[in-house]
């Protein structure tokens, strides 16, 4: 899952990780999201990966980094394998 939605934001917002832009780097204040890129990407977390927009933290805590991110999608995958 990781890989892929490394990958999957590469591509959309044209940039590469490595050592300027790492897992931790804030993607809002290294020009890489906006806020229609963000919620773009939101859609795409919903439809990939069945994380529901408003659960998990997307709305109340807006994350900007990698590795948050896809700490929310396997936090969100985890609940619903649980039934929450």
């Amino acid at each position: 899952m990781r890989q892929r939605l490394k990958t999957y934001l590469e591509e959309r917002f044209m940039f590469e990780f490595g050592e300027e832009i790492t897992e931790d780097t804030d993607l809002f204040k290294a020009g890489i999201l906006d806020s229609f890129g963000y919620v773009s990407m939101m859609a795409h977390l919903e439809q990939e990966y069945g994380v529901r927009i408003g659960e998990g933290g997307f709305l109340d805590n807006v994350v900007v980094s990698f590795s948050g991110i896809a700490g929310l999608v396997e936090e969100a995958r985890v609940q619903a394998a649980e039934g929450r």
